[in-house]
């Protein structure tokens, strides 16, 4: 039947027409008869329609474009890209699982924030020098003094073995003093004179202090390598400088090994 002004009926070619290299919709493939499985294709096996997922796993891809990972989601993220590293709400470079106890680094050397708390201001070198000199001076002054007086006034200068026993009776009381008033407040006289307080994790949300145990163990890492006769006071000076060493979070050695921190009292600044 010929349609109307030579023309065939919808749907049929004329011989010949066609685009270049295309075969007609629904025929096989040369050198493939029809109804056989297609490269990649298992006999037996239909493909899958569209927008349903490849028994191989995945989603087909258009031509030029990445499949989509088989555990469903979405393909990976590149830098740079939203959720991808370096970008607002993707991992952050240094920013690696946090253990037990340790607080996540904001600003190297700066501020730190624990998993359920707000971001923390570590105190500065400069404020920990000074509790350090006070706490120094209430501890040192009336001990030095009580020496000086039974040296000179009740034993004689020659008594030279009275400074021997100085050190340990000095480590004793500082051990007391501050591991006592740490444990419960959190600062002693110092460090409320420059506006620190001592904290753990588990402490950080609470008025008092972090406990007896990190107090102590604290004090007792800072203090207790003094008693080591020639270099325990080179000992315990490099652990009092210790923090200077620590550019991330301002830990000393005694603070790492009791897992706390020295963090400022002072209202953050808004900027």
């Amino acid at each position: 039947m010929t349609h109307p002004y030579n023309q065939p009926p919808y749907g049929q070619g004329q011989p010949g027409q066609g685009q270049p290299g295309q075969q007609p919709f629904g025929q096989p493939q040369p050198g493939q008869p029809y109804g056989q499985p297609q490269q990649g294709q298992q006999p037996g096996q239909q493909p899958p329609a569209f927008g349903q997922p490849s028994p191989s796993g995945g989603f087909p891809a258009a031509p030029g474009q990445q499949p989509f990972p088989q555990s469903g989601g979405f393909p990976p993220q590149q830098p740079g890209q939203p959720g991808g590293p370096g970008f607002p709400g993707g991992p952050q470079p240094g920013m690696g699982p946090r253990m037990q106890g340790q607080a996540q680094v904001l600003v190297p050397g700066s501020q730190i924030q624990f998993a359920h708390s707000g971001p923390l201001v570590l105190g500065t070198m400069g404020s920990r020098f000074l509790a350090r000199l006070v706490d120094g001076l209430i501890i040192g002054l009336p001990l030095g003094t009580l020496f000086l007086i039974v040296q000179f006034a009740l034993l004689g200068p020659e008594e030279w073995w009275v400074t021997l026993i100085f050190y340990p009776i000095m480590a004793a009381a500082m051990l007391v003093y501050e591991g006592v008033m740490l444990s419960s407040r959190g600062a002693t006289v110092g460090k409320s004179v420059a506006g620190l307080k001592l904290v753990t994790e588990q402490s950080v949300t609470t008025a008092g202090g972090p406990g007896s145990g990190p107090a102590f163990t604290r004090m007792a890492t800072m203090f207790l390598p003094g008693l080591i006769p020639c270099i325990g006071g080179l000992v315990s000076i490099l652990m009092i400088l210790s923090p200077f060493f620590d550019e991330q979070a301002r830990q000393g050695w005694h603070d790492k090994a009791a897992k706390t921190y020295v963090i400022s009292t002072k209202p953050m600044p808004m900027y």
